[in-house]
């Protein structure tokens, strides 16, 4: 049930380094904070709890109990609201002081928007003033939108009447045939308040992990890049990278989210793509990268001397887009469309490109 505080520090998360200087105090695993107010006619107590949730009391001074009208909105008296909008008011102080806001009421939502700020520059825009927690992410070039956040009732997910919560999902645009196959995985449904036929919504409760959300935004991201023809290339130019997996992981240093550095012989450039062609046993493009910053040079970085060859002297940062299995890119299709196995960093064969662009997913 949706409380005072609940539904005021919805969109607020406690600041750990500003607490205690406010005023709060560590118990255990909470924080405690009190304080007078209405001229000492009452006294507001509030807790942190260890997932910081925030509960509170607004306690009456002189009988010590706690002042239960306020919780009641049927009860519309001057002195019960003069009561309410004083508590308001302190609880704006405490947000300000000792909290810090954040756009979306889950974590992975900000997680992901964050991801999605990281990696495309695109920071979230709240187009809404009735809903204004729904947000949406569009291209900087034709302004056309690739991602919505919005908030919705559970219950309006799974198709029942019953209210099963408010949730947070992120409506992706998707080839119509890969949709039905798609809403197979546990998190994503139909599209919420959009196209069901064009697109899908993932709910952001850590149902799925960032790794294989953010590769689904870069599916929306590519379908929706070009004019009538989708998926189209912007910019950048696209290069291809060997990876030997019984020295790396790739898989691992991308996991949740995180992107990673690599050293960089060509001229590479932000905004590219590169494709991590996996050696021996899986012989195949297994990785679809961004590049986030190139030419960095290693203090730039944080990687230590020991981790690096002496002959590596900048490197490029790498944020996933695509994981693809080991048989959709193989070698036996790389030397169909005018590729070879992959010993340096190159330019990636236009023939192959566009086979790939136009292969089957």
């Amino acid at each position: 049930m949706e409380t005072i505080e609940s539904k005021f520090f919805k969109h607020y998360r406690p600041d750990f380094v500003r607490l205690e200087a406010f005023g709060f105090r560590k118990s255990g695993e909470e924080y405690l904070w009190s304080s007078p107010f209405l001229d000492g006619a009452f006294l507001a107590e509030l807790t942190i709890h260890e997932d910081g949730n925030v509960s509170g009391r607004v306690l009456d001074a002189d009988t010590e109990e706690e002042y239960l009208p306020i919780r009641n909105r049927m009860q519309f008296g001057g002195f019960v609201g003069a009561v309410r909008d004083a508590y308001d008011d302190l609880l704006a102080e405490v947000a300000d002081g000792a909290f810090r806001p954040v756009d979306f009421v889950l974590e992975q939502s900000n997680r992901i928007a964050g991801l999605i700020r990281e990696v495309y520059g695109d920071a979230p825009e709240f187009p809404w003033e009735k809903y204004p927690g729904n947000a949406i992410f569009r291209h900087q070039q034709n302004e056309k939108w690739y991602a919505a956040l919005l908030t919705v009732d559970k219950g309006k997910l799974e198709g029942t009447r019953e209210s099963l919560g408010e949730v947070e999902v992120l409506n992706l645009k998707m080839p119509t045939e890969e949709i039905p196959e798609l809403t197979k995985r546990p998190g994503i449904y139909t599209a919420w308040h959009m196209n069901k036929k064009h697109w899908i919504s993932v709910i952001l409760d850590d149902t799925l992990e960032d790794q294989p959300v953010m590769e689904l935004v870069a599916r929306s991201h590519s379908l929706t890049a070009g004019g009538k023809g989708s998926g189209k290339k912007v910019q950048g130019d696209s290069w291809i990278i060997p990876a030997n997996p019984k020295y790396y992981d790739v898989a691992a240093g991308f996991a949740g989210g995180r992107t990673i550095w690599w050293h960089q012989h060509t001229a590479v450039k932000t905004g590219d793509t590169v494709f991590i062609y996996y050696g021996v046993p899986y012989s195949a493009i297994m990785f679809r990268c961004r590049v986030l910053e190139a030419a960095v040079p290693l203090a730039g970085t944080d990687l230590r001397p020991d981790e690096i060859k002496p002959s590596h002297k900048q490197f490029m940062r790498l944020a996933l887009m695509e994981t693809y299995p080991k048989d959709r890119y193989p070698l036996s299709f790389m030397k169909a469309h005018g590729g070879s196995a992959i010993r340096s960093a190159r330019r990636l064969p236009a023939e192959l490109e566009k086979a790939m662009e136009g292969s089957p997913r």
